[in-house]
């Protein structure tokens, strides 16, 4: 048997020949974090108004947000990290995040916009048909690499990290 996501984010349980596995939803997304899984620890979820995006804030990773959002078949997760004018040097800094990011699991550096403002972020994506822990996972190995990357910005703008 396979278990997958039900509309109300519930395991629902097909045959493993039945290819109509459920998706997740931003509603069913929300009851599985608002669950405080155990990777995750502590943790508020709310939905801004307006928004079809979910914010996790990570209590035990320092209010960390990560925002979560289901898109068509894809769940995307996201942590903005700096304003991209606060990164000095910022060509060389993108060459070295472009030749490393690979050494970083399950995350994918990006460029977003934030209030028209550039900004670094830390982001995964998978499959909305994944398991619970899968999701799970997903967020709580981005949140660990945001905070690491978080930190090595701050000392490549101190000078302290060189590519």
């Amino acid at each position: 048997m396979i278990v997958g996501p039900s509309s109300k984010g519930r395991g629902c349980r097909v045959s493993k020949g039945d290819h109509a596995l459920d998706t997740w939803n931003l509603s069913s997304l929300m009851e599985l974090l608002a669950s405080d899984p155990e990777p995750l620890g502590d943790v508020d979820v709310a939905v801004p108004e307006g928004s079809d995006v979910i914010r996790v804030t990570l209590k035990e990773k320092g209010d960390l947000d990560v925002f979560v959002a289901v898109s068509g078949q894809e769940i995307l997760a996201s942590v903005a990290l700096a304003p991209a004018d606060s990164v000095p040097r910022r060509e060389a800094f993108e060459r070295m995040v472009l030749s490393t990011h690979k050494l970083v699991p399950l995350s994918t550096f990006g460029l977003i916009r934030v209030n028209d403002e550039e900004w670094y972020e830390l982001f995964g994506a998978l499959s909305a048909r994944s398991s619970a822990e899968a999701v799970v996972e997903e967020v709580a190995v981005l949140a660990a690499n945001a905070v690491d990357a978080a930190n090595m910005i701050e000392e490549w703008k101190s000078g302290e990290f060189e590519a």
